[in-house]
């Protein structure tokens, strides 16, 4: 009997062969079986199980993504995994990788349409960040590098918190962050405090639900939230703004701040009946980050542009 067999009792939809190959032959075409020192008696029992084991290696050797997935049903996506329970071959089932990328990209889409980016944003990059700034924060300048570059979706990670004058290459690192996330396939959601805030008073204003606003900032695997204590706090936004830093928080979501304010002087200018969330709200967002000081000349006057000189 030959290997060969298996593809044949599959395009007749056999599924119950009986002893097509002895163990050995199992152990020699499934690595899995030799690994974990499968039984006999196990292997011998457990063919069916290995027989849709072969199938699934034929359907998913020609995979070319999700959404041309040879699988069909609640098949689609899914992958089988043998596992033993008790000396006997069972199969776990999990998400396919293809349908895991599928589902970020689905997802990314999603985000987007909450961002706020310009096209000429897409052009800030870790390469064209001015080396005056490169040289005075070489830390700073690696740690996003490095977060940018090997960050994994599920990851516990903290953010940057970024603060200094304008001018000093805050907002241009944050884009050229986001700029490599995106390039990952890792979805981001760019929003400045105060236009956050302006659209979900619109929103409730049109009659519409702030829900799924919310939602995604609270869940997007990169939230980037700029000029953070700029805006015009009061307990409408503050409470939001609790609401979305402390669900990253306990999520430990990598999110990204840049402030003309150090992370202990946000706030402090509004009144003292909001203490009860501006304090855990700079707490939470000091325990989340790691905090740099950007200082220097603005970098826009050092270039701009004189005519007639």
């Amino acid at each position: 009997m030959t290997w060969d067999k298996i593809s044949e009792l599959l395009d007749r939809n056999d599924k119950e062969p009986k002893h097509l190959y002895p163990p050995t032959v199992w152990k020699e075409k499934i690595p899995f079986l030799a690994e974990h020192q499968v039984s006999d008696r196990a292997i011998e029992k457990g063919e069916p199980i290995l027989v849709d084991q072969i199938a699934q290696q034929r359907i998913c050797g020609l995979c070319v993504g999700y959404e041309k997935c040879g699988k069909t049903g609640d098949a689609k996506g899914m992958t089988d995994h043998l596992a033993i329970y008790q000396d006997d071959l069972v199969v776990t089932t999990r998400y396919c990788e293809p349908f895991i990328q599928y589902r970020e990209i689905r997802k990314a889409q999603r985000y987007r349409s909450y961002t706020e980016r310009s096209q000429y944003d897409r052009h800030f990059t870790f390469d064209n960040f001015p080396d005056i700034h490169k040289k005075k924060k070489p830390q700073l300048y690696q740690t996003a590098v490095t977060l940018a570059t090997t960050y994994q979706i599920g990851q516990p990670s903290k953010g940057v918190y970024l603060f200094g004058p304008a001018g000093v290459g805050k907002t241009h690192l944050l884009h050229a962050m986001i700029n490599q996330f995106e390039a990952r396939n890792i979805a981001c959601i760019f929003l400045q405090a105060e236009t956050l805030f302006d659209r979900l008073r619109s929103t409730i204003a049109d009659g519409g639900d702030i829900e799924g606003i919310l939602q995604a900032c609270c869940t997007v695997p990169i939230l980037v939230i700029d000029e953070i204590g700029q805006e015009r706090a009061n307990a409408f936004s503050l409470e939001k703004l609790f609401r979305i830093i402390n669900h990253r928080f306990s999520a430990k979501l990598p999110t990204l701040f840049a402030s003309n304010f150090s992370p202990p002087d946000l706030y402090t200018h509004v009144s003292s009946e909001l203490a009860g969330v501006t304090d855990p709200l700079r707490s939470r967002i000091i325990g989340m980050s790691q905090v740099a000081y950007l200082e220097g000349d603005d970098y826009r006057v050092l270039t701009m542009e004189f005519l007639d000189a």
